[in-house]
């Protein structure tokens, strides 16, 4: 998918990631199968090989080339598991508006798991600014009698059962630390 062309390229969102995130662009030799000949260079002329760049560019720079590419489109339904994971508080942020941008923009849907309380909060709060909070549901898994068997309770745009799910960690700090 990242060597493929597709037929719309959604220029402006990547310029986005390029300019306002990355400080740098990815690029791919259209002539190579070889994961080795994804780079990412910088306004200064640094190239670097994208699989030595840090997890947090590695994530942006993916959606910048398929964005660059005409790969997503308003078929696309994206499953990122934890996509906060690696990445600074800041960038939480950042990745959470590109993904509110990218189903407003280009009609992409994500079905998106996290535990991360920033990721939870940015995605509802970007939504709702960015007028597209209709298209946002939350789902709480919760535990049954059975090991590893959960249901998934849809909460709609509420988040505050999200939250009260996460304070579980502070119970376990208290319980060892305390």
């Amino acid at each position: 998918l990242l060597q493929k062309k597709g037929k719309t390229s959604f220029s402006a969102l990547a310029q986005t990631i390029s300019k306002e995130i990355l400080d740098g662009e990815v690029s791919v030799d259209d002539n190579s199968l070889s994961i080795n000949d994804f780079s990412f260079k910088r306004p200064n002329g640094s190239i670097y090989n994208l699989l030595d760049c840090a997890t947090g560019v590695k994530s942006f720079a993916i959606l910048q080339l398929l964005l660059k590419n005409g790969t997503l489109t308003d078929k696309t339904l994206l499953i990122i598991d934890e996509p906060e994971s690696h990445l600074h508080p800041q960038w939480i942020i950042e990745y959470a508006r590109i993904i509110v941008l990218l189903n407003k923009e280009v009609g992409i849907k994500f079905f998106i798991a996290s535990h991360n309380p920033d990721m939870v909060s940015a995605i509802r709060y970007i939504s709702e600014k960015e007028d597209v909070l209709e298209n946002l549901n939350f789902y709480l898994a919760e535990k049954t009698g059975e090991k590893y068997l959960y249901n998934y309770r849809l909460l709609g745009h509420e988040i505050d059962p999200v939250f009260e799910s996460f304070n579980i960690a502070i119970e376990r700090i208290n319980k060892y630390g305390v």
